[in-house]
């Protein structure tokens, strides 16, 4: 067990910038592996202004040296790992840009929501969150990409028992919250991407337990078919101690006057928020999102990806967008975008009331 990050935030600020820094460092002459810690590191800087004051010189070292080594790789006319394909084409992406015109993400206020600028993250491929999904519940590919030892071990800042689990937290390769990390329960079981009951409750314990010492902690969860882009049990964790807009007291779902454009349930309990989840994996016809906070469960139903037609400036809704916090890639669409496109765009998810199933009661 590494020293835990949970103590305060300032124990998980060090942690977690201090791994950032050695990822560097860390097989420095490998040609693979640096290139996915290079990628890596530099998608945490460019979120981060405070993590780029620190790191920016060794990137640019890093980056040179990277440049180089692949150059004569392909210049001899080898081949590299197909395992890191999405890597090279990232690098190649930001070899193109320059280091020097990539952007560190802005936000800013639009409304009740705010809006994100993030470049870097444009570069990832999307994997299988751009495809249609035919159902919520997908067998675990073990050909296919996860979060397998190796990869645990290298890229995670903390791994030990948490809340009676084997956990590993890593680095979101291409992070979009504050101290955005990926909470893996026991991956050497290969769980596929879809909550039990056990794993629900799990969810529950720990936004309590990391509640208590990292004000703002939380957690999402994003079903197959919510662009859910790794069909390997995970949770998305972030410590934003303000807040995300929909827990805003102005909304009716936290007992204010405003409509959420999209419908949210709040749960103050892990039991009342999987009775509201029962039906929707019994019908299998639409997807969800959820927000695991201290003392509340947002969840929502919502249409799969796929099945209608989202506007070129998003990537997709998934839990982070339907919190409030609303993402777009081109520094066009960060300087235009309008509340009525938000709008639209949150409309275009609603379902429509759940059907009767045969020998079920109406939900």
């Amino acid at each position: 067990m590494t020293e835990s990050p949970f103590t305060s935030e300032g124990q998980f600020l060090a942690l977690y910038h201090n791994k950032l820094a050695a990822l560097l460092r860390t097989n420095h002459n490998a040609l693979d592996s640096a290139l996915s810690s290079f990628v890596l590191v530099c998608a945490n800087a460019y979120f981060d202004r405070s993590i780029l004051a620190d790191l920016d010189n060794d990137l640019r070292r890093a980056f040179l040296n990277i440049r180089e080594k692949h150059f004569r790789h392909f210049a001899e006319g080898r081949i590299l790992d197909e395992r890191y394909a999405e890597d090279l084409l990232v690098f190649l992406k930001i070899a193109l840009v320059g280091l020097e015109q990539l952007r560190v993400t802005e936000h800013r206020q639009l409304g009740d929501w705010v809006v994100q600028f993030n470049h870097i993250r444009s570069f990832r491929p999307q994997r299988s969150a751009a495809r249609a999904v035919a159902s919520i519940d997908i067998p675990f590919n073990e050909n296919g990409f996860h979060y397998d030892h190796d990869l645990c071990e290298r890229e995670s800042f903390w791994t030990g028992m948490l809340a009676g689990k084997n956990a590993y937290l890593l680095y979101n390769k291409y992070p979009f919250a504050r101290l955005h990390a990926l909470l893996i329960p026991e991956p050497e079981r290969k769980h596929r991407q879809f909550l039990s009951r056990d794993d629900h409750a799990w969810a529950w314990d720990v936004a309590q337990v990391m509640g208590q010492s990292l004000p703002g902690f939380g957690m999402g969860y994003n079903a197959p078919g919510t662009f859910a882009s790794v069909n390997h049990l995970h949770f998305q964790t972030f410590i934003q101690p303000g807040g995300m807009p929909v827990s805003r007291p102005i909304w009716k779902h936290n007992g204010g006057e405003k409509e959420y454009p999209l419908p949210c349930q709040v749960f103050t309990s892990w039991q009342e928020a999987w009775q509201w989840l029962e039906p929707i994996y019994r019908q299998n016809i639409t997807s969800f999102n959820l927000i695991y906070t201290p003392g509340k469960i947002y969840c929502f139903e919502r249409k799969r990806q796929a099945t209608y037609s989202q506007a070129r400036w998003t990537s997709g809704f998934a839990f982070y967008e339907l919190s409030g916090n609303i993402i777009t890639f081109s520094r066009e669409g960060y300087t235009q975008l309008t509340l009525e496109q938000v709008s639209k765009e949150f409309k275009k998810l609603k379902v429509k009331q759940r059907q009767t199933v045969a020998g079920q009661k109406p939900v």
